[in-house]
C-alpha cells in the first residue's frame, strides 16, 4: 500500500503493508530512530511521535491511519524553540531523562503546554501515566509544567 503523510514538516511516500506499525516504518523506511520498539502495548512512551500534533505511541499505530497526517518525531522537534524551552525547564528543575522516555516525556509536556491551560496537579499526572520510566520525576515534571503552562498564560494574556 502507498501512504503519503507528512513526516517532520516534509511530504513523504512510502510503500508499506498497510498494518504495520508506524515505528516499524519510521525507523527501517525513514532510519528514524527516536522511536524505540519496547513494549509494544504502548505503555512505554518510548516510541511516541506527534501525530497531528498529538502524543501517541507509534507501536499501536498501523502506518495506513497516518494517511495524509502530519508526524514529528524527536529527530526533527529537537530541533525548535519549543523543545529548548522544555529541555531548559526540565535541566533548571534538575530533571534529567535516561533518553529511554525522552519522546514521551517532552512530547506529554509540548501537547500540555501547547493546550493554552493552566494546568492542575492531576491534568499532569494523568497525561503522563503512560510514561512508564524509572527516571521520570513526575513531581518534578508538575512543578515544571505548572509554572510554564502559567507563564505562558500570561505572556498569551
Amino acid at each position: 500500500m502507498k501512504i503519503q503523510f507528512r513526516l517532520n514538516t516534509t511530504l513523504e511516500q512510502c510503500e508499506a503493508p498497510a498494518n504495520e506499525l508506524l515505528v516499524s516504518v519510521l525507523r527501517r523506511k525513514f532510519g528514524l530512530l527516536s522511536m524505540k520498539k519496547s513494549c509494544m502495548p504502548g505503555i512505554c512512551s518510548s516510541c511516541t511521535v506527534l501525530l497531528n500534533q498529538q502524543p501517541v505511541p507509534s507501536c499501536m499505530i498501523p502506518v495506513f491511519s497516518a494517511a495524509g497526517a502530519d508526524i514529528i518525531t524527536l529527530e526533527y522537534f529537537s530541533t525548535t524553540r519549543d523543545y529548548e524551552k522544555i529541555m531548559k525547564a526540565f535541566k533548571q528543575q534538575g530533571i534529567t531523562l535516561c533518553g529511554f522516555c525522552t519522546p514521551g516525556t517532552v512530547f506529554t509536556a509540548y501537547a500540555l503546554l501547547k493546550s493554552g491551560k493552566i494546568l492542575s496537579d492531576r491534568q499532569i499526572r494523568d497525561a503522563y501515566a503512560g510514561n512508564a520510566c524509572r527516571c521520570i520525576d513526575i513531581n518534578g515534571i508538575t512543578t515544571v509544567l505548572k509554572k510554564l503552562s502559567l507563564m505562558r498564560r500570561q505572556r498569551c494574556g
